[in-house]
C-alpha cells in the first residue's frame, strides 16, 4: 500500500509558484555530451547524477494518491534519463500529441529554413510570401506586419483565437475553404509589434510560408532536416485539405522524441558535432522579447523563464522544460483541464529542480531508487479502476485482471475489452450500448452497433456510414476520416479498419472501428478515446471482433 502524500506534497496543489529564484550555478548546457542519443537515450539512477531519489519518489506519490491526470513524466540529467515513467494506458512506444508544444518545433523549422536561405530573415513582410493573394482590410499596419510578429505572437491580428475567446477565430480558420486566405485577411486590431496575443493562427501562416518558400509541407522538411538527424522515426502530423501542415498542434512524438529535440535546443542547435540549427536562431528564440500571460515571457514560439531556461507548452498539459544552468530536462504529457494545466509546472519547481543537489554524483540510495522504480511500474501497469483498491489496501487488488468480453449470441460475435468499462447486466444490452463505469479517468468508451447495410455501401467505403452518423449529431464537429482499410480479423473475416477524429466542444476526440458485414448487418465495435489516448491501445479493443459462427 502507497504511503499518503506528505504536507509538502498536499500543499503542491495550493500554490504552483514554488521557489522561482536562481537555480544557482550548475553544468553549462552548451558543453558536449558524453553521447548522443540519436539511437537511444542511456539511463541512470537519479543519485548518479546529482540528484536525490526521495523528493523526485514524494512527486510520483502525489500523482499516484491523487489519480493526477499526467500520462507521463520523463526527466533528462546530463544526458541521461534518471525517470521515464508513464501511467496506464501510456508507453514509452506510444505518440502522442504533443499539441502547442509543435510550435516550437514549427520555430525550429523556420530556424533552418533562414540557415538554408529559403527565407532572408525575420524582417520580411509576411504578405511578401503569398504574393497570389490580395489581403483584405489593408492598410499600412498590415504591410508592416513581419515574420518576427508571427514568431512573437504580435502581429496585430484580430484573431481571436485563444482560450479567452474559446478559440472562435481557430475555429473559423479550420471551418474556411483557404485557410491562408482567412488569416491575412482577418482586421488588425493594432499595430504589429504592439503586445502579446497568443495564437494559433498565426503559427499556421509560418507553416504556410515554410511550405511556400521551400516547395515542401512542414512536415516532409522537418523530416529531412530535424527529424532524421536526431534519430526521431517514429512522427505524424496533421495537414488541412490544402496539405499544408497544421504549424500550431496535432504533431505526434514519443515523450523520448520530445527531450530529443530539448537536448537540442539545450546544446544549443548542435547535434553529433552538426550545427542543426544555427546557435544564434536558438538564442533569438529562447530570449524573452515580449511579456506573456502566465510566464515571464515569450520567445520565438518558445515561453521563456527564469535563469535562462524555456519552455514548449501544449494543451493539456505538454511540457518540455529546458533548464541550462541545471543541465535538465523534464517532459510532460497529460490530460489536464485548463485549470489544472499548471500542475506540472509546480511540480518542477517544487520537486525536479530540488531534487538536484549536486554537479556530482551523490551516494547511492539504492532503497529509495527501488522504490520509485517500484510505483513506476505500479503506475504504468494498474488500470484506474484496480488504483483505488490498491490504494486502500485490499486484499483483492490486482493489477492483471483479465479483459471483460462482450457476447452476442444473436448474430455471432464477440468482443474484448479494457476491465474497466465495467459491463453491469449483458442481457439488456443492446446495439449501440456504451460500457463504462462512471468516474473513472483516462479510459475511453467502447460500444457496439448492428445496424441494415446501407444499399450499395461497399465493405471497403463503410467507414462513410460513422462520418455520416457523426454529421447528424449536433456536438461533433468537424468528423474527419484519416485512415480507412481492409483488414482480417484473427477468425478470418475480411472487416473495415477506420479512424476518424473529431471534436467535441473544444475537445480532440478519436475513434477507432472496425466494420464488418455478417448476416446481411452492419457490425461494427467503435472505441472512443481523446486525442491523447493511444491509438493502439484503442485498436486493440476494436480488432478483437470475433465471429463464433
Amino acid at each position: 500500500m502507497r504511503r499518503k502524500p506528505t504536507t509538502s506534497s498536499r500543499w503542491l496543489f495550493v500554490s504552483i509558484i514554488v521557489c522561482m529564484v536562481v537555480w544557482g550555478c550548475g553544468l553549462i548546457g552548451g558543453d558536449k555530451p558524453e553521447y548522443w542519443p540519436t539511437d537511444g537515450w542511456r539511463t541512470a539512477t537519479p543519485e548518479s547524477q546529482g540528484m536525490d531519489s526521495a523528493l523526485l519518489l514524494n512527486m510520483l506519490d502525489v500523482i499516484w494518491d491523487r489519480d493526477v491526470d499526467i500520462d507521463s513524466v520523463l526527466i533528462v540529467r546530463n544526458g541521461y534519463i534518471v525517470l521515464d515513467a508513464y501511467s496506464y494506458p501510456f508507453a514509452a512506444k506510444f505518440k502522442r500529441n504533443i499539441y502547442s508544444c509543435s510550435k516550437s518545433v514549427t520555430s525550429a523549422l523556420v530556424g533552418i529554413a533562414i540557415d538554408k536561405g529559403y527565407i532572408k530573415d525575420v524582417n520580411q513582410p509576411v504578405l511578401d510570401f503569398f504574393p497570389r493573394y490580395t489581403a483584405a482590410s489593408l492598410n499600412d499596419a498590415k504591410k508592416a506586419m513581419t515574420l518576427e510578429h508571427l514568431l512573437t505572437m504580435t502581429s496585430g491580428l484580430q484573431t481571436n483565437d485563444n482560450w479567452r475567446h474559446g478559440w472562435s477565430g481557430l475555429k473559423g480558420m479550420r471551418w474556411s475553404s483557404d485557410w491562408i486566405k482567412y488569416v491575412i485577411d482577418l482586421p488588425m486590431a493594432e499595430a504589429p509589434g504592439t503586445r502579446f496575443e497568443y495564437s494559433n493562427c498565426v503559427t499556421f501562416l509560418l507553416s504556410a510560408i515554410l511550405q511556400e518558400r521551400t516547395g515542401m509541407p512542414a512536415l516532409a522538411f522537418a523530416e529531412k532536416n530535424l527529424f532524421e538527424p536526431l534519430g526521431i522515426k517514429k512522427f505524424s502530423w496533421e495537414s488541412n485539405l490544402q496539405g499544408i501542415t497544421l504549424g500550431y498542434s496535432k504533431l505526434r512524438l514519443r515523450p523520448r522524441d520530445m527531450a530529443k529535440f530539448g537536448f537540442l535546443y539545450l546544446h544549443k542547435g548542435v547535434w553529433e558535432d552538426q550545427q542543426i540549427i544555427s546557435s544564434r536562431w536558438v538564442e533569438d528564440s529562447t530570449r524573452k522579447h515580449v511579456a506573456a500571460r502566465g510566464f515571464p515571457g515569450y520567445g520565438y514560439q518558445w515561453w521563456t523563464a527564469d535563469a535562462g531556461s524555456f519552455i514548449a507548452v501544449g494543451y493539456g498539459g505538454q511540457y518540455i522544460y529546458v533548464i541550462p544552468d541545471k543541465n535538465l530536462i523534464a517532459v510532460f504529457t497529460s490530460s489536464l483541464m485548463i485549470e489544472d494545466m499548471t500542475i506540472p509546472t509546480g511540480m518542477l519547481y517544487s520537486n525536479i529542480i530540488p531534487a538536484i543537489k549536486s554537479d556530482e554524483a551523490l551516494p547511492d540510495n539504492p532503497d529509495k531508487d527501488a522504490e520509485l522504480k517500484s510505483l513506476a511500474a505500479l503506475w504504468q501497469t494498474t488500470k484506474p479502476v484496480d488504483r483505488e483498491k490498491i490504494r486502500a489496501g485490499t486484499a483483492d487488488a490486482s493489477p492483471s485482471l483479465l479483459p471483460g468480453e462482450y457476447i452476442n449470441t444473436e448474430y455471432g460475435f464477440t468482443a474484448k475489452y479494457d476491465p474497466g468499462l465495467v459491463v453491469t447486466d449483458q442481457e439488456e444490452l443492446h446495439q449501440g450500448v456504451i460500457f463504462r463505469r462512471k468516474g473513472l479517468k483516462g479510459l475511453p468508451i467502447f460500444g457496439v452497433a448492428v445496424n441494415d447495410i446501407p444499399p450499395g455501401l461497399a465493405l471497403k467505403d463503410s467507414g462513410q456510414f460513422l462520418i455520416q452518423l457523426y454529421r447528424k449529431m449536433p456536438q461533433i464537429k468537424d468528423p474527419v476520416m484519416t485512415r480507412q482499410e481492409l483488414i482480417t480479423l484473427d477468425d478470418g473475416t475480411t472487416a473495415n479498419y477506420v479512424e476518424i477524429s473529431w471534436v467535441y466542444r473544444w475537445f480532440d476526440m478519436q475513434t477507432v472501428a472496425v466494420i464488418a458485414y455478417k448476416k446481411d448487418k452492419i457490425i461494427g465495435i467503435g472505441v472512443v478515446g481523446n486525442e491523447q489516448m493511444p491509438k493502439d491501445y484503442l485498436a486493440g479493443m476494436a480488432k478483437s471482433l470475433k465471429f463464433t459462427n
